[in-house]
């Protein structure tokens, strides 16, 4: 038995937890670490536990070195297994399904591609949280930025230059 360090995140929250933990332990142990972290424990009910990369929640049985969490990993506790984004830039609006764990780089990307923006382009642009003026660093994971729903809004924006 190993002990291993993950980088928890859990819903509404854009925290990040060091936990150490048995890396034989079953994923529903990280739940329990999540309300020790801040997770309210009445969003720990049907809370899902998610991988690095997955676009599926581990299996709350299963240890979660058989799951292929390994040490130093980004793991997120959330109640939705998809978030709704919907993305806006110019007149064209798409709604994209992702699990919370995807950070908000892995939601720009898909979206300059589903649009076809060239790469230079996408890079003089973020995401922002509509009706806000908040951009939410790329690697954020986009079930921190919602609690209580399942979705959330962004619109593709340039960056501001100054030039002078």
């Amino acid at each position: 038995m190993s002990k291993i360090q993950l980088f928890l995140q859990v819903e509404g929250s854009r925290g990040v937890h060091l936990v150490e933990l048995d890396d034989d332990v079953p994923a529903e142990e990280l739940i329990a670490q999540a309300i020790r972290s801040g997770l309210a424990a009445t969003n720990a009910e049907g809370a899902l536990v998610f991988g690095p990369d997955g676009d599926s929640p581990l299996d709350p049985a299963v240890p979660l070195s058989k799951q292929g969490v390994r040490n130093k990993h980004r793991m997120h506790v959330h109640r939705c297994r998809q978030v709704i984004v919907t993305l806006h830039f110019n007149d064209v609006t798409e709604d994209v399904h992702f699990p919370p764990s995807a950070t908000v780089d892995r939601v720009k990307k898909r979206f300059v591609q589903m649009i076809g923006m060239s790469p230079v382009d996408a890079t003089e642009h973020v995401l922002q949280l509509c009706g806000s003026s908040d951009r939410p660093e790329p690697d954020t994971q986009i079930g921190t930025l919602v609690c209580g729903c399942c979705n959330v809004c962004f619109d593709l924006v340039p960056i501001k230059r100054v030039e002078g």
